[in-house]
């Protein structure tokens, strides 16, 4: 039982400014930093947590239960680890990988991608020798750009098909690059892709140009030749914030929770992760592509990011 005033103020100061300064993200997403930190829900889960058992010691039972309550609010927001939307009828199938450029056995994922039929394969972070490897599966996905001399691997990015490709690179002023083209899915449709991986916002100067390279790609997306329009890539943006909210709206897209599975070798809760693996698909026809499903692949070990597959299937 409260015994002062004063007491109830803070409690309710304590419990209420970290979800106050949260919300107020969307309209300071003008700040890096903040709009990193804030980016990750789990952070509040985490503090409510230990609020709710700090606050059940002291015997404030009442608040420990908001305290708890705000944890749980604050864990639905956290992306989940799969989503289904209908039944997947004769899917496209797409994964995308964030390699990790020391990664040292991708035995498994190429073995995944041999036994599985998987129409297109977006990857980010390929080191030359990792592009080496994809060479294995020549015979499975015959089209394949990056890794090519003249080429190499634009802003570490690669991409393997079973159908034809005809892509192009395009960089930025800030030296990152965008790939974008058609893949002539196996709909026997074409399908304008436009992939990326812009850099991380460990500084104020990356986040300019991840935010840049984000806006580029959506002007370049809106010159789209096709009723499908693909983008795929690690942004290194959370889907919580308001920046992704913004970015491509005309767009249908599933944020799923990617990074970081571990950091230095150790294991991250997957409650932890943020969505930054994403995929965007806008229709301006019918039959259209839409996601039926998405899902995170935690079977393979050696990156930061979990791979992730989504099912494309046809809406009449």
């Amino acid at each position: 039982m409260l015994k002062c005033p004063s007491n109830l103020i803070i409690l309710v100061f304590i419990l209420l400014l970290p979800s106050a300064i949260w919300g107020m993200s969307f309209e300071l997403s003008n700040l890096w930093w903040f709009e990193n930190i804030t980016g990750i829900p789990s952070i509040l889960v985490t503090y409510y947590i230990g609020l709710s058992i700090v606050l059940a010691f002291l015997h404030y039972y009442a608040f420990s239960g908001l305290a708890l309550l705000l944890s749980c609010i604050w864990f639905m927001l956290c992306p989940p680890s799969s989503y289904s939307n209908g039944q997947c009828v004769d899917p496209l199938t797409i994964v995308q990988y964030n390699l990790y450029y020391t990664n040292p056995n991708l035995t498994p994922f190429l073995d995944y991608l041999e036994k599985n039929e998987i129409d297109l394969v977006v990857l980010q972070e390929t080191a030359p020798w990792h592009g080496d490897r994809f060479m294995e599966l020549i015979d499975k996905y015959p089209y394949q750009f990056g890794g090519t001399p003249g080429l190499g691997y634009p802003s570490g990015q690669m991409i393997i098909s079973k159908q034809p490709l005809n892509l192009k690179a395009q960089n930025t002023p800030a030296g990152h690059y965008m790939i974008s083209g058609v893949w002539q899915s196996s709909k026997h449709r074409p399908v304008s892709l436009y992939t990326a991986h812009p850099p991380s916002p460990r500084s104020e100067q990356l986040w300019h140009e991840r935010n840049a390279l984000i806006g580029s790609l959506e002007r370049l997306s809106d010159y789209s030749p096709y009723g499908d329009t693909l983008i795929i890539g690690d942004f290194n943006l959370s889907a919580n914030t308001r920046r992704f909210i913004d970015a491509y709206q005309d767009y249908h897209t599933a944020p799923l929770q990617s990074w970081p599975r571990e950091i230095k070798g150790l294991p991250i809760p997957s409650f932890s992760r943020i969505a930054i693996d994403h995929l965007w698909i806008r229709n301006t026809e019918s039959p259209s592509l839409f996601i039926c499903k998405r899902e995170v692949l935690s079977q393979f070990s050696g990156s930061d990011h979990s791979a992730v597959v989504t099912y494309l299937s046809e809406k009449h």
